[in-house]
């Protein structure tokens, strides 16, 4: 006996609890105007009610600056939010999430079995790769297993584990055999990191160079690694009349003020995420439409309990409780954000510890705990942080002032993003700055993150209890007792967890006038690009 999963319900419960929990910090009342929050945060704009109505009109190319160029565009092994951004455009999944909501993408309809062991997809039949070959249950059965094998070193790969086997009985159906329910199976199919792959491109050469192997709206063009990605409008994609622009040119730029100043002069089109320090100016510019408020990028302190003193429980607590959590935000990010005093879930997201642990610094108590842990006169670290990102290396230099406070003399060690992911992957460091998107659901950064195996466990923190809570979790259909999981879990990543959690960002973007059809999502995706026009 099946039963039919409407594209608007998902019978565990998941995709709602999103939907009531998808917003972020905000900032404080004197930087931003309040306004409709759409159910998520206060200080959020999602749409721009001011559009002119009609049709929207196709054509014209948009210029978007982001802060930095992704270092890996292959969907199955990336880790940059910027990968994220671009690849949303080129990939498509089986299906896709929207505010909380699993839509239809390649996969046109599904069915689950009244186990849960059984999802069975019924591709569409005008789903194109970017090379002219139809998607076909082949090329998903070889993308989800592409994911799971270890050879392909795929950061998110233990969240795939309850899969236990991809079938492709005809061109058009997928059936997808589950060793466990698994709660969260269809908002993890929904993300860009389950994206499905064009087999022909990837044994010709891989998915991190000049041509691409998705089905997504747009296409790879061209691309200067560092300097600017071009992508086409892809003419045989499924969805009737997007996407409205002919393409889109994505350029990079670290440096913040140049940033500002290119959207302000109308070099480019749609200003990605700027720094804090201008975010005031910019929704004060009358050229220019604002967006966002709502928080993505959740902020942590990494340590590497892989090696001494930090493989100690009562070293990381005294860090744990000499952050000033409020005046890193301050500092670091002009108070946009909300900090983080639990775990890595902001209060307001589904399974998130609704009381903080910590609060103001305790100084006294840290140095208690060092003490305790044979480190009375503290010690000397290395504080690894990306040099071109200036608002988390603002966050390690108050980072380093708080904890001088104990007696942890911090050295400041600011690197390039490929020096830093090559020094993370293999352990060499002993504190990261460092921050991870929030993920639509709480178990793919759970599993990437923070159990063994885990492709982004730098460090590789290894905890029993937090595991099996989070592989419970994982398989509990009862929405609020998954909650209930999450919430011990992430009170253990709190008190002795690898990371000392400091705040939630706030994002914006900034846009011309002349854009239109801006319909964001802070769960997050980035997919609605492909509903932009220009009004030109």
């Amino acid at each position: 006996m099946r039963t039919r999963i409407l594209t608007k319900v998902l019978a565990v419960g998941v995709i709602s609890a999103l939907a009531a929990g998808c917003g972020g910090g905000e900032p404080p009342s004197t930087n931003g105007d309040s306004g409709s929050n759409d159910g998520l945060t206060a200080n959020v704009r999602l749409e721009d009610d001011s559009q002119p109505s009609g049709t929207p009109k196709s054509g014209g190319r948009l210029r978007v600056m982001i802060r930095l160029d992704a270092n890996e565009l292959d969907p199955h092994r990336m880790s940059e939010t910027s990968a994220f951004v671009i690849n949303e455009q080129i990939y498509e999944s089986l299906v896709q999430s929207y505010r909380g909501e699993i839509k239809p993408a390649i996969a046109e309809s599904w069915e689950q079995s009244a186990d849960g062991l059984t999802v069975t997809f019924k591709l569409r039949d005008n789903a194109f790769f970017h090379s002219g070959r139809k998607v076909t249950a082949a090329d998903v059965k070889y993308s989800i297993e592409r994911i799971k094998d270890p050879a392909t070193r795929a950061p998110r790969a233990r969240s795939y584990e309850s899969i236990a086997s991809v079938q492709a009985p005809d061109e058009r159906t997928v059936e997808m055999t589950l060793s466990t329910p698994n709660a969260a199976i269809l908002t993890l199919l929904s993300t860009a990191a389950s994206s499905i792959v064009d087999r022909t491109v990837v044994e010709a050469g891989g998915l991190n160079g000049s041509v691409d192997g998705g089905s997504g709206p747009f296409k790879l063009a061209s691309r200067v690694t560092g300097q600017a990605i071009k992508l086409d409008k892809h003419t045989q994609y499924w969805e009737q009349g997007v996407p409205y622009l002919d393409g889109i040119d994505f350029t990079f730029n670290p440096d913040d003020n140049a940033r500002a100043a290119a959207v302000r002069s109308g070099t480019v089109d749609f200003l990605w995420r700027p720094a804090p320090e201008f975010i005031d100016a910019l929704k004060s510019d009358e050229k220019l439409k604002w967006y966002g408020g709502s928080g993505s990028l959740s902020l942590h302190l990494r340590l590497n309990t892989s090696k001494a003193p930090y493989d100690n429980v009562k070293v990381r607590q005294a860090i744990f409780l000499a952050l000033d959590r409020q005046e890193i935000l301050n500092v670091a990010n002009s108070g946009y954000g909300t900090p983080l005093n639990a775990g890595y879930l902001p209060p307001d997201r589904f399974g998130a510890v609704q009381d903080p642990i910590y609060g103001q610094a305790d100084v006294e108590k840290a140095k208690a705990l060092l003490a305790e842990a044979g480190y009375p006169d503290g010690f000397e670290a290395k504080l690894m942080v990306i040099a071109t990102s200036a608002f988390q290396v603002r966050s390690a230099e108050v980072e380093q002032q708080q904890l001088a406070k104990i007696g942890i003399k911090v050295t400041i060690e600011s690197v390039e993003s490929t020096i830093a992911d090559t020094k993370t992957k293999s352990a060499d460091f002993d504190m990261y700055q460092s921050g991870f998107g929030l993920t639509y659901d709480p178990d793919e950064r759970f599993t990437a993150s923070f159990l063994k195996g885990g492709g982004l466990n730098y460090g590789n923190w290894s905890d029993d209890e937090y595991e099996a809570l989070v592989v419970q979790a994982r398989s509990e259909l009862d929405k609020d007792k998954r909650a209930a999981l999450y919430q011990q879990a992430e009170k253990i990543l709190a008190e002795r967890g690898p990371v000392a959690m400091t705040f939630l960002n706030a994002d914006f973007d900034v846009v011309q006038a002349d854009v239109m059809g801006y319909k964001g999502d802070p769960t997050p995706t980035y997919r609605f690009y492909r509903n932009i026009w220009l009004d030109r």
